[in-house]
Protein backbone atom coordinates (compact mmCIF):
# COMPACT_ATOMS: atom_id res chain seq x y z
CA UNK A 1 0.00 0.00 0.00
CA UNK A 2 2.84 2.40 0.91
CA UNK A 3 4.67 1.65 -2.31
CA UNK A 4 1.54 2.49 -4.30
CA UNK A 5 1.18 5.81 -2.43
CA UNK A 6 4.86 6.65 -2.96
CA UNK A 7 4.68 5.94 -6.68
CA UNK A 8 1.57 8.12 -6.88
CA UNK A 9 3.34 11.01 -5.15
CA UNK A 10 6.38 10.69 -7.44
CA UNK A 11 4.09 10.72 -10.48
CA UNK A 12 2.36 13.88 -9.24
CA UNK A 13 5.72 15.58 -8.65
CA UNK A 14 7.00 14.59 -12.09
CA UNK A 15 3.83 15.80 -13.79
CA UNK A 16 3.90 19.12 -11.97
CA UNK A 17 7.65 19.84 -11.56
CA UNK A 18 7.51 22.92 -13.78
CA UNK A 19 4.75 24.49 -11.68
CA UNK A 20 4.67 26.05 -8.19
CA UNK A 21 1.76 24.61 -6.16
CA UNK A 22 0.02 26.98 -3.81
CA UNK A 23 -0.37 25.94 -0.14
CA UNK A 24 -4.19 25.79 -0.42
CA UNK A 25 -4.00 23.52 -3.46
CA UNK A 26 -1.48 21.33 -1.65
CA UNK A 27 -3.83 20.85 1.30
CA UNK A 28 -6.72 19.94 -1.05
CA UNK A 29 -4.54 17.45 -2.87
CA UNK A 30 -3.39 15.80 0.35
CA UNK A 31 -6.97 15.65 1.65
CA UNK A 32 -8.11 13.98 -1.58
CA UNK A 33 -5.29 11.46 -1.40
CA UNK A 34 -6.16 10.65 2.22
CA UNK A 35 -9.82 10.06 1.33
CA UNK A 36 -8.89 7.77 -1.56
CA UNK A 37 -6.44 5.81 0.58
CA UNK A 38 -9.02 5.50 3.38
CA UNK A 39 -11.63 4.17 0.97
CA UNK A 40 -9.20 1.63 -0.46
CA UNK A 41 -8.22 0.48 3.01
CA UNK A 42 -11.87 0.13 4.04
CA UNK A 43 -12.70 -1.96 0.95
CA UNK A 44 -9.61 -4.08 1.43
CA UNK A 45 -10.39 -4.66 5.12
CA UNK A 46 -14.01 -5.52 4.34
CA UNK A 47 -12.90 -8.01 1.68
CA UNK A 48 -10.33 -9.45 4.06
CA UNK A 49 -12.91 -9.69 6.82
CA UNK A 50 -15.39 -11.44 4.50
CA UNK A 51 -12.75 -13.90 3.33
CA UNK A 52 -11.75 -14.49 6.95
CA UNK A 53 -15.37 -15.12 7.93
CA UNK A 54 -15.84 -17.60 5.07
CA UNK A 55 -12.61 -19.38 5.90
CA UNK A 56 -13.42 -19.59 9.61
CA UNK A 57 -16.95 -20.84 8.91
CA UNK A 58 -15.60 -23.65 6.71
CA UNK A 59 -12.99 -24.57 9.32
CA UNK A 60 -15.65 -24.75 12.03
CA UNK A 61 -17.89 -26.88 9.80
CA UNK A 62 -15.06 -29.28 8.94
CA UNK A 63 -14.17 -29.68 12.62
CA UNK A 64 -17.84 -30.23 13.53
CA UNK A 65 -18.11 -33.00 10.92
CA UNK A 66 -14.92 -34.57 12.22
CA UNK A 67 -16.28 -34.65 15.82
CA UNK A 68 -19.84 -35.56 14.81
CA UNK A 69 -19.68 -39.10 16.21
CA UNK A 70 -16.57 -38.71 18.38
CA UNK A 71 -17.72 -35.83 20.58
CA UNK A 72 -21.36 -34.98 19.68
CA UNK A 73 -21.67 -32.14 22.24
CA UNK A 74 -18.61 -30.30 20.89
CA UNK A 75 -19.76 -31.02 17.35
CA UNK A 76 -23.18 -29.47 18.10
CA UNK A 77 -21.53 -26.30 19.42
CA UNK A 78 -19.25 -26.06 16.38
CA UNK A 79 -22.20 -26.56 14.02
CA UNK A 80 -24.03 -23.64 15.67
CA UNK A 81 -20.93 -21.42 15.49
CA UNK A 82 -20.33 -22.20 11.80
CA UNK A 83 -24.04 -21.60 11.19
CA UNK A 84 -23.75 -18.07 12.58
CA UNK A 85 -20.63 -17.43 10.50
CA UNK A 86 -22.37 -18.54 7.30
CA UNK A 87 -25.26 -16.22 8.13
CA UNK A 88 -22.77 -13.34 8.49
CA UNK A 89 -21.12 -14.29 5.20
CA UNK A 90 -24.57 -14.60 3.53
CA UNK A 91 -23.59 -18.02 2.22
CA UNK A 92 -27.00 -19.71 2.04
CA UNK A 93 -25.76 -22.88 0.35
CA UNK A 94 -23.30 -23.67 3.14
CA UNK A 95 -25.83 -22.55 5.76
CA UNK A 96 -28.28 -25.17 4.46
CA UNK A 97 -25.58 -27.86 4.59
CA UNK A 98 -24.70 -26.86 8.16
CA UNK A 99 -28.34 -27.03 9.31
CA UNK A 100 -28.87 -30.41 7.62
CA UNK A 101 -25.75 -31.90 9.26
CA UNK A 102 -26.79 -30.54 12.69
CA UNK A 103 -30.32 -31.95 12.21
CA UNK A 104 -28.80 -35.33 11.33
CA UNK A 105 -26.71 -35.19 14.53
CA UNK A 106 -29.81 -34.32 16.58
CA UNK A 107 -31.60 -37.34 15.08
CA UNK A 108 -28.71 -39.67 16.00
CA UNK A 109 -28.67 -38.27 19.56
CA UNK A 110 -32.41 -38.72 20.01
CA UNK A 111 -33.38 -35.03 19.93
CA UNK A 112 -35.95 -35.65 17.22
CA UNK A 113 -37.93 -32.44 17.74
CA UNK A 114 -34.85 -30.25 17.17
CA UNK A 115 -33.94 -32.43 14.19
CA UNK A 116 -37.40 -32.04 12.73
CA UNK A 117 -37.39 -28.24 13.15
CA UNK A 118 -33.92 -28.02 11.61
CA UNK A 119 -34.89 -30.04 8.54
CA UNK A 120 -37.93 -27.85 7.87
CA UNK A 121 -35.87 -24.68 8.34
CA UNK A 122 -33.33 -26.01 5.84
CA UNK A 123 -36.12 -27.01 3.46
CA UNK A 124 -37.49 -23.45 3.51
CA UNK A 125 -34.06 -22.06 2.58
CA UNK A 126 -33.51 -24.74 -0.07
CA UNK A 127 -36.90 -23.96 -1.64
CA UNK A 128 -36.08 -20.24 -1.75
CA UNK A 129 -32.70 -21.00 -3.30
CA UNK A 130 -34.04 -23.85 -5.48
CA UNK A 131 -31.16 -26.07 -4.30
CA UNK A 132 -32.35 -29.47 -5.50
CA UNK A 133 -29.60 -31.63 -4.00
CA UNK A 134 -30.06 -29.99 -0.59
CA UNK A 135 -33.80 -30.73 -0.86
CA UNK A 136 -32.97 -34.36 -1.64
CA UNK A 137 -30.91 -34.69 1.59
CA UNK A 138 -33.63 -32.95 3.62
CA UNK A 139 -36.41 -35.15 2.25
CA UNK A 140 -34.35 -38.21 3.14
CA UNK A 141 -33.73 -36.91 6.69
CA UNK A 142 -37.43 -36.26 7.22
CA UNK A 143 -38.16 -39.77 5.98
CA UNK A 144 -35.88 -41.29 8.67
CA UNK A 145 -37.74 -39.28 11.35
CA UNK A 146 -41.13 -40.48 10.11
CA UNK A 147 -39.92 -44.10 10.34
CA UNK A 148 -39.28 -43.66 14.08
CA UNK A 149 -42.96 -42.92 14.68
CA UNK A 150 -44.22 -45.56 12.27
CA UNK A 151 -45.36 -43.01 9.71
CA UNK A 152 -44.22 -45.34 6.96
CA UNK A 153 -46.33 -43.87 4.16
CA UNK A 154 -44.94 -40.40 4.78
CA UNK A 155 -41.45 -41.86 5.00
CA UNK A 156 -41.85 -43.68 1.66
CA UNK A 157 -43.16 -40.47 0.08
CA UNK A 158 -40.13 -38.49 1.30
CA UNK A 159 -37.63 -41.19 0.29
CA UNK A 160 -39.11 -41.49 -3.20
CA UNK A 161 -39.12 -37.72 -3.58
CA UNK A 162 -35.44 -37.63 -2.59
CA UNK A 163 -34.62 -40.42 -5.03
CA UNK A 164 -36.47 -38.69 -7.87
CA UNK A 165 -34.59 -35.42 -7.26
CA UNK A 166 -31.27 -37.27 -7.35
CA UNK A 167 -32.16 -39.06 -10.59
CA UNK A 168 -33.18 -35.80 -12.29
CA UNK A 169 -29.98 -34.13 -11.10
CA UNK A 170 -27.79 -36.94 -12.49
CA UNK A 171 -29.69 -36.92 -15.77
CA UNK A 172 -29.33 -33.15 -16.05
CA UNK A 173 -25.66 -32.82 -15.03
CA UNK A 174 -24.26 -36.18 -16.17
CA UNK A 175 -22.58 -36.77 -12.81
CA UNK A 176 -21.83 -40.24 -11.41
CA UNK A 177 -24.59 -42.39 -9.95
CA UNK A 178 -23.08 -42.68 -6.46
CA UNK A 179 -25.69 -40.23 -5.18
CA UNK A 180 -28.46 -42.72 -5.98
CA UNK A 181 -27.26 -45.00 -3.18
CA UNK A 182 -28.43 -42.33 -0.70
CA UNK A 183 -31.86 -42.69 -2.30
CA UNK A 184 -32.05 -46.49 -2.55
CA UNK A 185 -30.54 -47.38 0.86
CA UNK A 186 -33.21 -45.71 3.08
CA UNK A 187 -35.99 -47.46 1.13
CA UNK A 188 -34.22 -50.81 1.54
CA UNK A 189 -33.87 -50.25 5.31
CA UNK A 190 -37.53 -49.24 5.62
CA UNK A 191 -38.84 -52.28 3.73
CA UNK A 192 -36.53 -54.51 5.79
CA UNK A 193 -38.11 -53.15 9.00
CA UNK A 194 -41.58 -53.76 7.54
CA UNK A 195 -40.70 -57.38 6.75
CA UNK A 196 -40.82 -56.87 2.96
CA UNK A 197 -37.48 -58.56 2.42
CA UNK A 198 -37.72 -59.14 -1.33
CA UNK A 199 -38.48 -55.47 -1.96
CA UNK A 200 -35.66 -54.48 0.39
CA UNK A 201 -33.22 -56.74 -1.48
CA UNK A 202 -34.33 -55.22 -4.78
CA UNK A 203 -33.26 -51.76 -3.61
CA UNK A 204 -30.03 -53.16 -2.16
CA UNK A 205 -29.28 -54.82 -5.50
CA UNK A 206 -29.76 -51.42 -7.15
CA UNK A 207 -27.17 -50.05 -4.71
CA UNK A 208 -24.76 -52.89 -5.47
CA UNK A 209 -24.70 -52.06 -9.17
CA UNK A 210 -23.30 -48.60 -8.38
CA UNK A 211 -19.55 -48.46 -7.85
CA UNK A 212 -18.29 -46.44 -4.88
CA UNK A 213 -14.63 -45.46 -5.11
CA UNK A 214 -14.33 -43.74 -1.73
CA UNK A 215 -14.63 -46.31 1.13
CA UNK A 216 -15.26 -43.55 3.67
CA UNK A 217 -18.49 -42.48 2.02
CA UNK A 218 -21.69 -43.32 3.93
CA UNK A 219 -24.05 -45.86 2.41
CA UNK A 220 -21.10 -47.48 0.66
CA UNK A 221 -20.74 -51.18 -0.05
CA UNK A 222 -20.18 -52.03 3.67
CA UNK A 223 -23.58 -50.59 4.69
CA UNK A 224 -25.29 -52.43 1.83
CA UNK A 225 -23.55 -55.68 2.80
CA UNK A 226 -24.62 -55.25 6.43
CA UNK A 227 -28.26 -54.84 5.39
CA UNK A 228 -28.10 -57.90 3.12
CA UNK A 229 -26.53 -59.96 5.90
CA UNK A 230 -29.17 -58.95 8.43
CA UNK A 231 -31.96 -59.80 5.96
CA UNK A 232 -30.42 -63.29 5.67
CA UNK A 233 -30.66 -63.59 9.46
CA UNK A 234 -34.28 -62.41 9.47
CA UNK A 235 -35.02 -65.03 6.80
CA UNK A 236 -33.75 -67.70 9.22
CA UNK A 237 -30.27 -68.19 7.77
CA UNK A 238 -27.82 -67.07 10.49
CA UNK A 239 -24.82 -68.93 9.08
CA UNK A 240 -25.21 -67.28 5.67
CA UNK A 241 -25.71 -63.98 7.46
CA UNK A 242 -22.38 -64.34 9.30
CA UNK A 243 -20.57 -65.19 6.06
CA UNK A 244 -21.79 -61.89 4.66
CA UNK A 245 -21.35 -59.77 7.80
CA UNK A 246 -17.98 -60.80 9.24
CA UNK A 247 -15.74 -59.72 6.30
CA UNK A 248 -16.77 -56.04 6.73
CA UNK A 249 -16.00 -55.86 10.47
CA UNK A 250 -12.54 -54.30 10.05
CA UNK A 251 -13.79 -51.79 7.47
CA UNK A 252 -16.63 -50.51 9.63
CA UNK A 253 -14.43 -50.38 12.73
CA UNK A 254 -11.89 -48.22 10.87
CA UNK A 255 -14.13 -45.87 8.90
CA UNK A 256 -17.62 -45.94 10.48
CA UNK A 257 -17.17 -46.76 14.19
CA UNK A 258 -20.48 -45.09 15.04
CA UNK A 259 -22.27 -47.64 12.84
CA UNK A 260 -21.11 -50.47 15.15
CA UNK A 261 -24.26 -49.85 17.21
CA UNK A 262 -26.29 -51.43 14.44
CA UNK A 263 -23.67 -53.74 12.96
CA UNK A 264 -22.66 -55.44 16.25
CA UNK A 265 -26.32 -55.67 17.17
CA UNK A 266 -26.81 -57.68 13.96
CA UNK A 267 -23.85 -59.96 14.80
CA UNK A 268 -25.03 -60.46 18.39
CA UNK A 269 -28.45 -61.69 17.21
CA UNK A 270 -26.83 -64.06 14.71
CA UNK A 271 -24.57 -65.62 17.37
CA UNK A 272 -27.46 -65.82 19.85
CA UNK A 273 -29.55 -67.80 17.33
CA UNK A 274 -26.57 -70.16 16.87
CA UNK A 275 -26.22 -70.51 20.70
CA UNK A 276 -22.75 -68.98 20.69
CA UNK A 277 -23.56 -66.98 23.78
CA UNK A 278 -20.06 -65.74 24.54
CA UNK A 279 -19.73 -63.96 21.18
CA UNK A 280 -23.31 -62.81 21.39
CA UNK A 281 -22.76 -61.19 24.82
CA UNK A 282 -19.57 -59.56 23.57
CA UNK A 283 -21.27 -57.97 20.55
CA UNK A 284 -24.32 -56.84 22.57
CA UNK A 285 -22.04 -54.98 24.97
CA UNK A 286 -20.00 -53.57 22.05
CA UNK A 287 -23.17 -52.26 20.39
CA UNK A 288 -24.32 -50.58 23.62
CA UNK A 289 -20.84 -49.12 24.20
CA UNK A 290 -20.70 -47.65 20.68
CA UNK A 291 -24.14 -46.12 21.10
CA UNK A 292 -23.24 -44.47 24.42
CA UNK A 293 -19.83 -43.29 23.18
CA UNK A 294 -20.96 -41.78 19.90
CA UNK A 295 -24.54 -40.97 20.88
CA UNK A 296 -25.41 -42.57 17.57
CA UNK A 297 -28.53 -44.50 16.54
CA UNK A 298 -30.30 -43.43 19.73
CA UNK A 299 -33.54 -44.80 18.33
CA UNK A 300 -31.99 -48.29 18.16
CA UNK A 301 -30.57 -48.38 21.72
CA UNK A 302 -33.88 -49.27 23.43
CA UNK A 303 -34.20 -52.28 21.10
CA UNK A 304 -30.60 -53.31 21.84
CA UNK A 305 -31.20 -53.10 25.62
CA UNK A 306 -34.46 -55.03 25.37
CA UNK A 307 -33.02 -57.78 23.14
CA UNK A 308 -29.96 -58.03 25.40
CA UNK A 309 -32.33 -58.34 28.39
CA UNK A 310 -34.07 -61.30 26.73
CA UNK A 311 -30.66 -62.80 26.00
CA UNK A 312 -29.63 -62.49 29.69
CA UNK A 313 -32.84 -64.14 30.86
CA UNK A 314 -32.17 -66.92 28.37
CA UNK A 315 -28.61 -67.40 29.67
CA UNK A 316 -29.64 -67.34 33.37
CA UNK A 317 -28.78 -63.86 34.57
CA UNK A 318 -32.16 -62.35 35.61
CA UNK A 319 -30.80 -59.50 37.75
CA UNK A 320 -28.69 -58.09 34.94
CA UNK A 321 -31.55 -58.80 32.53
CA UNK A 322 -33.87 -56.70 34.72
CA UNK A 323 -31.30 -53.91 34.75
CA UNK A 324 -31.07 -53.92 30.95
CA UNK A 325 -34.86 -53.99 30.67
CA UNK A 326 -35.08 -50.99 32.99
CA UNK A 327 -32.57 -49.08 30.84
CA UNK A 328 -34.60 -49.99 27.74
CA UNK A 329 -37.71 -48.51 29.36
CA UNK A 330 -35.83 -45.37 30.37
CA UNK A 331 -34.41 -44.94 26.86
CA UNK A 332 -37.84 -45.47 25.32
CA UNK A 333 -39.53 -43.05 27.70
CA UNK A 334 -36.83 -40.40 27.18
CA UNK A 335 -36.96 -40.61 23.39
CA UNK A 336 -40.55 -41.55 22.63
CA UNK A 337 -42.53 -41.15 25.87
CA UNK A 338 -45.26 -38.61 26.40
CA UNK A 339 -43.28 -36.99 29.23
CA UNK A 340 -40.31 -36.24 26.92
CA UNK A 341 -40.16 -32.50 26.25
CA UNK A 342 -38.20 -33.18 23.04
CA UNK A 343 -40.89 -35.33 21.53
CA UNK A 344 -44.26 -34.01 22.67
CA UNK A 345 -44.45 -32.16 19.40
CA UNK A 346 -43.51 -35.19 17.32
CA UNK A 347 -45.89 -37.56 19.14
CA UNK A 348 -48.83 -35.60 17.76
CA UNK A 349 -47.13 -35.15 14.33
CA UNK A 350 -48.94 -31.91 13.75
CA UNK A 351 -46.54 -30.81 11.05
CA UNK A 352 -47.89 -27.27 11.16
CA UNK A 353 -45.14 -25.94 8.93
CA UNK A 354 -45.62 -28.76 6.45
CA UNK A 355 -49.38 -28.23 6.41
CA UNK A 356 -48.91 -24.48 5.97
CA UNK A 357 -46.42 -25.11 3.18
CA UNK A 358 -48.76 -27.55 1.46
CA UNK A 359 -51.59 -25.05 1.80
CA UNK A 360 -49.35 -22.37 0.35
CA UNK A 361 -48.40 -24.66 -2.53
CA UNK A 362 -52.07 -25.46 -3.09
CA UNK A 363 -52.90 -21.75 -3.19
CA UNK A 364 -50.05 -21.16 -5.62
CA UNK A 365 -51.31 -24.00 -7.78
CA UNK A 366 -54.83 -22.56 -7.71
CA UNK A 367 -53.46 -19.15 -8.65
CA UNK A 368 -51.47 -20.71 -11.46
CA UNK A 369 -54.55 -22.61 -12.62
CA UNK A 370 -56.57 -19.39 -12.62
CA UNK A 371 -53.75 -17.62 -14.40
CA UNK A 372 -53.57 -20.42 -16.98
CA UNK A 373 -57.35 -20.30 -17.42
CA UNK A 374 -57.22 -16.52 -17.88
CA UNK A 375 -54.33 -16.86 -20.33
CA UNK A 376 -56.24 -19.62 -22.08
CA UNK A 377 -59.31 -17.36 -22.42
CA UNK A 378 -57.16 -14.53 -23.72
CA UNK A 379 -55.43 -16.94 -26.11
CA UNK A 380 -58.79 -18.24 -27.33
CA UNK A 381 -60.08 -14.70 -27.80
CA UNK A 382 -56.93 -13.77 -29.72
CA UNK A 383 -57.31 -16.95 -31.77
CA UNK A 384 -60.94 -16.12 -32.58
CA UNK A 385 -59.98 -12.58 -33.56
CA UNK A 386 -57.09 -13.87 -35.63
CA UNK A 387 -59.16 -16.55 -37.35
CA UNK A 388 -62.01 -14.05 -37.89
CA UNK A 389 -59.61 -11.53 -39.39
CA UNK A 390 -58.05 -14.18 -41.61
CA UNK A 391 -61.51 -15.38 -42.69
CA UNK A 392 -62.64 -11.82 -43.41
CA UNK A 393 -59.46 -11.13 -45.39
CA UNK A 394 -59.90 -14.35 -47.37
CA UNK A 395 -63.54 -13.49 -48.17
CA UNK A 396 -62.59 -9.92 -49.03
CA UNK A 397 -59.75 -11.07 -51.29
CA UNK A 398 -62.10 -13.59 -52.92
CA UNK A 399 -64.77 -10.91 -53.55
CA UNK A 400 -62.17 -8.49 -54.92
CA UNK A 401 -60.83 -11.25 -57.14
CA UNK A 402 -64.31 -12.11 -58.39
CA UNK A 403 -65.05 -8.43 -59.02
CA UNK A 404 -61.90 -7.85 -61.06
CA UNK A 405 -62.31 -11.21 -62.81
CA UNK A 406 -65.90 -10.38 -63.77
CA UNK A 407 -64.83 -6.91 -64.85
CA UNK A 408 -62.01 -8.41 -66.93
CA UNK A 409 -64.36 -10.95 -68.51
CA UNK A 410 -66.92 -8.24 -69.29
CA UNK A 411 -64.23 -6.04 -70.80
CA UNK A 412 -62.84 -8.92 -72.79
CA UNK A 413 -66.32 -9.88 -73.96
CA UNK A 414 -66.97 -6.26 -74.97
CA UNK A 415 -63.70 -6.12 -76.90
CA UNK A 416 -64.48 -9.43 -78.60
CA UNK A 417 -67.92 -8.18 -79.57
CA UNK A 418 -66.43 -4.93 -80.83
CA UNK A 419 -63.82 -6.81 -82.86
CA UNK A 420 -66.50 -9.11 -84.24
CA UNK A 421 -68.60 -6.12 -85.24
CA UNK A 422 -65.60 -4.43 -86.84
CA UNK A 423 -64.74 -7.59 -88.77
CA UNK A 424 -68.32 -8.01 -89.83
CA UNK A 425 -68.46 -4.37 -90.89
CA UNK A 426 -65.16 -4.74 -92.75
CA UNK A 427 -66.50 -7.81 -94.54
CA UNK A 428 -69.67 -5.97 -95.44
CA UNK A 429 -67.70 -2.98 -96.73
CA UNK A 430 -65.41 -5.33 -98.64
CA UNK A 431 -68.33 -7.10 -100.16
CA UNK A 432 -69.87 -3.78 -101.17
CA UNK A 433 -66.57 -2.60 -102.66
CA UNK A 434 -66.10 -5.89 -104.47
CA UNK A 435 -69.61 -5.61 -105.80
CA UNK A 436 -68.91 -2.08 -106.95
CA UNK A 437 -65.66 -3.23 -108.48
CA UNK A 438 -67.40 -6.10 -110.22
CA UNK A 439 -70.08 -3.76 -111.50
CA UNK A 440 -67.40 -1.40 -112.72
CA UNK A 441 -65.63 -4.27 -114.42
CA UNK A 442 -68.87 -5.38 -116.02
CA UNK A 443 -69.41 -1.87 -117.31
CA UNK A 444 -65.93 -1.89 -118.76
CA UNK A 445 -66.64 -5.23 -120.38
CA UNK A 446 -69.88 -3.95 -121.77
CA UNK A 447 -68.15 -0.92 -123.16
CA UNK A 448 -65.49 -3.14 -124.64
CA UNK A 449 -68.15 -5.15 -126.32
CA UNK A 450 -69.68 -1.98 -127.70
CA UNK A 451 -66.36 -0.80 -128.99
CA UNK A 452 -65.65 -4.20 -130.46
CA UNK A 453 -68.89 -4.05 -132.25
CA UNK A 454 -68.06 -0.57 -133.48
CA UNK A 455 -64.71 -1.72 -134.76
CA UNK A 456 -66.36 -4.56 -136.52
CA UNK A 457 -68.77 -2.28 -138.29
CA UNK A 458 -66.02 0.06 -139.26
CA UNK A 459 -64.04 -2.79 -140.73
CA UNK A 460 -67.03 -3.88 -142.76
CA UNK A 461 -67.25 -0.44 -144.37
CA UNK A 462 -63.83 -0.45 -145.82
CA UNK A 463 -65.09 0.29 -149.30
CA UNK A 464 -64.83 3.95 -148.94
CA UNK A 465 -62.81 4.25 -145.82
CA UNK A 466 -60.74 7.05 -144.61
CA UNK A 467 -57.65 5.20 -143.52
CA UNK A 468 -56.23 7.94 -141.40
CA UNK A 469 -59.46 8.38 -139.65
CA UNK A 470 -59.92 4.65 -139.16
CA UNK A 471 -56.44 4.19 -137.71
CA UNK A 472 -56.88 7.12 -135.39
CA UNK A 473 -60.23 5.68 -134.28
CA UNK A 474 -58.72 2.23 -133.55
CA UNK A 475 -55.83 3.81 -131.62
CA UNK A 476 -58.27 5.82 -129.53
CA UNK A 477 -60.17 2.65 -128.75
CA UNK A 478 -56.96 0.89 -127.48
CA UNK A 479 -55.98 3.86 -125.31
CA UNK A 480 -59.37 3.86 -123.71
CA UNK A 481 -59.00 0.15 -122.97
CA UNK A 482 -55.65 0.72 -121.25
CA UNK A 483 -57.07 3.58 -119.19
CA UNK A 484 -60.03 1.41 -118.21
CA UNK A 485 -57.70 -1.26 -116.84
CA UNK A 486 -55.71 1.29 -114.84
CA UNK A 487 -58.93 2.64 -113.37
CA UNK A 488 -60.05 -0.92 -112.50
CA UNK A 489 -56.67 -1.79 -110.95
CA UNK A 490 -56.73 1.36 -108.78
CA UNK A 491 -60.16 0.44 -107.46
CA UNK A 492 -59.11 -3.16 -106.84
CA UNK A 493 -56.04 -2.07 -104.85
CA UNK A 494 -58.09 0.34 -102.73
CA UNK A 495 -60.44 -2.52 -101.75
CA UNK A 496 -57.83 -5.32 -101.44
CA UNK A 497 -54.89 -3.34 -100.07
CA UNK A 498 -52.74 -6.29 -98.93
CA UNK A 499 -53.51 -8.69 -101.77
CA UNK A 500 -50.67 -7.67 -104.12
CA UNK A 501 -48.21 -7.42 -101.19
CA UNK A 502 -49.02 -10.89 -99.85
CA UNK A 503 -49.03 -12.32 -103.38
CA UNK A 504 -45.60 -10.81 -104.05
CA UNK A 505 -44.24 -12.20 -100.72
CA UNK A 506 -45.45 -15.73 -101.47
CA UNK A 507 -44.66 -15.77 -105.20
CA UNK A 508 -41.99 -13.16 -105.98
CA UNK A 509 -41.38 -14.46 -109.56
CA UNK A 510 -44.84 -13.44 -110.91
CA UNK A 511 -45.00 -10.88 -113.74
CA UNK A 512 -47.35 -7.95 -114.01
CA UNK A 513 -49.67 -9.87 -116.40
CA UNK A 514 -49.74 -12.77 -113.94
CA UNK A 515 -50.79 -10.44 -111.13
CA UNK A 516 -53.62 -9.04 -113.30
CA UNK A 517 -54.91 -12.56 -113.95
CA UNK A 518 -54.68 -13.34 -110.19
CA UNK A 519 -56.71 -10.20 -109.35
CA UNK A 520 -59.43 -11.18 -111.83
CA UNK A 521 -59.43 -14.79 -110.56
CA UNK A 522 -59.95 -13.49 -106.96
CA UNK A 523 -63.06 -11.64 -108.26
CA UNK A 524 -64.31 -14.93 -109.85
CA UNK A 525 -64.05 -13.60 -113.45
CA UNK A 526 -64.38 -16.14 -116.22
CA UNK A 527 -61.69 -16.51 -118.88
CA UNK A 528 -63.91 -14.83 -121.43
CA UNK A 529 -64.51 -11.79 -119.18
CA UNK A 530 -60.79 -11.63 -118.48
CA UNK A 531 -60.01 -11.59 -122.19
CA UNK A 532 -62.48 -8.78 -122.84
CA UNK A 533 -61.21 -6.73 -119.85
CA UNK A 534 -57.56 -7.19 -120.75
CA UNK A 535 -58.09 -6.86 -124.48
CA UNK A 536 -56.58 -10.26 -125.28
CA UNK A 537 -57.87 -13.53 -126.64
CA UNK A 538 -59.32 -16.32 -124.51
CA UNK A 539 -56.42 -18.58 -125.57
CA UNK A 540 -53.97 -16.01 -124.21
CA UNK A 541 -55.85 -16.09 -120.90
CA UNK A 542 -55.60 -19.91 -120.78
CA UNK A 543 -51.88 -19.72 -121.59
CA UNK A 544 -51.33 -17.15 -118.85
CA UNK A 545 -53.26 -19.35 -116.33
CA UNK A 546 -51.12 -22.35 -117.28
CA UNK A 547 -47.88 -20.38 -116.78
CA UNK A 548 -49.26 -19.08 -113.50
CA UNK A 549 -49.83 -22.62 -112.18
CA UNK A 550 -46.26 -23.59 -113.05
CA UNK A 551 -44.82 -20.51 -111.36
CA UNK A 552 -46.89 -21.26 -108.28
CA UNK A 553 -45.76 -24.95 -108.32
CA UNK A 554 -49.35 -26.27 -108.33
CA UNK A 555 -50.24 -29.86 -109.16
CA UNK A 556 -53.17 -30.88 -111.31
CA UNK A 557 -55.21 -31.69 -108.24
CA UNK A 558 -54.65 -28.18 -106.79
CA UNK A 559 -57.40 -25.60 -107.43
CA UNK A 560 -55.98 -22.28 -108.64
CA UNK A 561 -59.14 -20.32 -107.71
CA UNK A 562 -59.16 -21.63 -104.11
CA UNK A 563 -55.43 -20.95 -103.74
CA UNK A 564 -55.80 -17.28 -104.87
CA UNK A 565 -59.03 -16.80 -102.86
CA UNK A 566 -57.07 -17.76 -99.70
CA UNK A 567 -54.64 -14.84 -100.22
CA UNK A 568 -55.95 -11.73 -98.48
Amino acid sequence: MKENTLSTDIQIINNNKTYIIAPKQTRQLLLTLCLVMGTLCTVYCQGFQKNSTDSLAHQLLDKALELKFQNPDSSTLLFKMSQNKFIQAKDTVMLIKCIVELSDLYAHNGNFSASYDGYWEALTLADALDNQMAKASIESGLGWLYILYQRDELAIHNFNKSLQIRKEHIQKTGEGQEGLISGYYPLASLYRKRGQYNLAKTYLDSCSFIKVNDPTQPFGSAFITAELGYIRFLEGKPNEALKILLPINAHLTQYHHYYLVMYHYFLAQCYQSLHQYGLADEYYLSAISAGIKHKSHADLLPDVYETYSDFLFETGDPSKAYEMLKKAKEQTERQFGSRSENNKFLLEIKDEFRMAKEKQLQQLQEQKIKQFEQEDKIWRLKSYILYGTIGFMVILIFLIYRFFRSKYKAKKRLLDEKRTLERQKSREVLEVKNKELTASALQVIQREETLEELKKQLNEQKENPDKNKLNKLAKSINTTTSNDWKEFEARFISVNKRFYKNLQNQYPNLSQSDKKICALIKLNFSSKDMAKLLGISVESVHTTRYRLRKKMNLDRSDNLEEMIAGIE
